[in-house]
């Protein structure tokens, strides 16, 4: 992920040497660096969308039109001297213990386990679903694509 606390003009250059345009990413959005299906470097970001040159409402009309987009990375971000959290997605399925039957020789009990069919997924970044059916949680492509870094 990249810093946006960096000056604007840092990462403006940056996205201008990438051949984004910084004014049609808005301020404090989610920039991050993953890679294509081919394994080549890309920058995944919001942009602002244009018509005829002028930005314009969402069908809601709550804030302006946007979309996600992945640009290939040509220039390396500019390295930060901060400690970061990085995304890391962490998923685990709940599962329920019991004591086994007794061994009729020798009297030793196993645990016995089974899944519940719950999941957990959390993220550094604070995301987490708690434990959900594991039917209902969103794809590990959506995640990976939102969560990149992990």
């Amino acid at each position: 992920m990249i810093d946006t606390d960096r000056p604007r003009e840092e990462i403006a250059a940056w996205l201008t040497a990438n051949g984004i345009t910084p004014g049609d990413v808005p301020l404090n959005s989610h920039i991050s660096i993953g890679s294509d299906s081919n394994g080549a470097p890309v920058i995944r970001y919001t942009a602002l969308l244009r018509r005829d040159g002028h930005l314009y409402l969402n069908d809601e009309g709550t804030g302006p039109a946007s979309e996600q987009r992945e640009t290939p990375m040509l220039t390396a971000p500019p390295e930060s001297q901060e400690w970061q959290t990085e995304h890391q997605l962490t998923i685990r399925a709940q599962t329920e213990t019991r004591p086994g039957t007794a061994d009729s020789i020798t009297g030793d009990r196993w645990a016995e386990h089974r899944k519940t069919g719950l999941t957990l997924i959390a993220c550094n970044c604070g995301f987490t679903t708690g434990w959900t059916p594991a039917t209902e949680l969103p794809s590990l492509a959506e995640l990976t694509s939102q969560h990149s870094g992990t």
